[in-house]
């Protein structure tokens, strides 16, 4: 309880002063979805297919369903993900918005494979349904901002009159990017400085593996006094990308989808140096915003993408080796790195025309209309279109009095007569307590189990037509009742009546 009301606080401190948000179990939204008329459905993590499910099973009326993804590398996607979307189907109100054109790219191919594979293999048409569309991930340009760069490094114990390289990520070569060729590039800047002194901050939180072998080889480079590393915590880091001359990223990792960071520098006003990699390349705007650094690679992964995923626990190694084939071309990188150390004014340029895409481009309330007029387009289809209630055949649904039906020695029918026991006598006169601790988990409901044991002190019953009659009693389930006096049955306080 105490969780959810402090997510419910988070989101009204987060919401517009006219939205009003309303924090729901999905238990409870499942029990009475009928009285939530949304409008859309979106999903935070790209799973369309379950909102799908909840739709197709609860909903009397169509609504669009739209997701934004963010990995398409993890080995399995294409088992778990993939196909359960190109069995399902969707509609044509529902969307998958992918933060970038990269993005939109991968799982166009991700969708297209998958499909081909199943046609090759067992003659089956499938197709993706949902419009696939493109809107960034935001950032807060309320918060990111421009600062005063002296009262900020005094703040954050940073050099005040050297110019900063920041780079702030998750320090893993596995799924995000190989920094040990960015150091040596930044040992050969360094020996070229002469006059302003130069230093590398690398921000942020990862194995500590990595972080030793990062200062060990800037150690080996001559350059550790001049590599800072440090954690940078979430709510610290605007003012880190602030007090920076010059963000950089150089990504190599297949798991990256967007890159939040890059847009963060931008709207702090501090121009970017990145690779040209998957979503950077819709960010960074060569020569306007930053720069972007050739990226090469060459397909030699077959062994690790055939090794993925069986038996690896999913430790990332097929990403780490996948990684090691991007090379970010290091003389380029050193290169646009020189050019804005060199020069203050082209660094005031670059972050000046930074900050104005951020705000133009990036800031949510510009990212929020995007999506609201892709949802209005999305209802207007979904109202235009006619649609059965009535549940598909659902390949991922498993009745399970049907699977296990062969487990017990009987399966009751609704005829079956039912009565007190002893102790459901002993119950109802106060004698025994209800053992119902499960009514603590929302597994059982009080008032219910006393209404069935006082009807069961009057006169003996059925089984459906006690589970009738408590449904419309309590506006509960006919299945959900019957649990109830099964576990009445279970608790022998309740007993069946022989049959003979």
């Amino acid at each position: 309880m105490q969780r959810r009301t402090g997510s419910l606080r988070r989101f009204e401190q987060l919401a517009a002063p006219d939205v009003h948000p309303i924090l729901s179990e999905m238990r409870a939204l499942r029990d009475h979805f009928a009285a939530h008329p949304f409008s859309v459905w979106h999903d935070l993590d790209g799973n369309l297919q379950s909102a799908n499910d909840l739709r197709q099973r609860y909903s009397t009326r169509l609504y669009p369903i739209t997701a934004t993804p963010h990995v398409f590398s993890y080995a399995g996607l294409n088992h778990n993900w993939i196909l359960r979307m190109l069995l399902q189907g969707g509609e044509t109100c529902d969307a998958m918005i992918c933060p970038t054109a990269s993005a939109k790219q991968v799982f166009s191919n991700l969708i297209t494979s998958v499909a081909e594979d199943l046609s090759r293999s067992h003659g089956l048409k499938l197709r993706f349904v949902p419009r696939l569309a493109t809107i960034p991930l935001g950032v807060d340009s309320k918060i990111f901002k421009p600062r005063p760069k002296t009262a900020l490094r005094e703040q954050l114990n940073l050099p005040v009159d050297a110019v900063i390289i920041l780079w702030v990520g998750r320090l893993s070569p596995l799924d995000k990017a190989d920094l040990l060729p960015l150091v040596q590039v930044f040992s050969r800047l360094q020996r070229g400085i002469d006059r302003q002194p130069l230093y590398l901050v690398i921000g942020g939180s990862g194995h500590k593996f990595v972080s030793q072998t990062l200062k060990a080889y800037a150690t080996e480079l001559g350059v550790a006094e001049r590599v800072l590393l440090c954690p940078i915590p979430a709510h610290t880091r605007q003012l880190y990308h602030a007090a920076a001359d010059i963000f950089v990223s150089p990504i190599d990792s297949i798991q990256e989808t967007f890159g939040i960071t890059p847009i963060e520098a931008m709207s702090c006003g501090v121009p970017q140096v990145v690779s040209d990699w998957n979503g950077y390349r819709d960010t960074v705007v060569h020569d306007v915003t930053g720069f972007r650094v050739p990226t090469w690679s060459a397909s030699c992964d077959e062994d690790i993408s055939r090794s993925a995923g069986i038996y690896d626990a999913y430790d990332m190694y097929d990403h780490l080796l996948s990684g090691q084939r991007v090379v970010v071309d290091p003389d380029a990188l050193q290169f646009r790195l020189q050019s804005l150390i060199d020069s203050t004014d082209l660094r005031r340029c670059l972050g000046a025309a930074s900050r104005a895409q951020a705000v133009a481009n990036y800031d949510w309330q510009v990212v929020v209309r995007q999506h609201e007029a892709l949802w209005d387009e999305l209802a207007d289809i979904a109202n235009n279109t006619a649609w059965q209630a009535k549940p598909k055949k659902d390949y991922n649904l498993m009745l399970i009095s049907q699977v296990f039906s062969h487990y017990p020695t009987e399966n009751l029918d609704q005829h079956t007569k039912i009565a007190l026991s002893e102790l459901g006598v002993q119950v109802c006169h106060g004698e025994a307590q209800l053992p119902a601790y499960h009514s603590a988990l929302g597994v059982l409901l009080i008032p219910l189990l006393h209404a069935a044991l006082m009807q069961l002190s009057r006169t003996s019953s059925s089984l459906g037509m006690m589970a009738a009659s408590l449904s419309a009693k309590f506006h509960v389930s006919q299945d959900q009742a019957n649990r109830h006096i099964l576990w009445l049955m279970k608790m022998g306080i309740v007993r069946r009546v022989p049959q003979f």
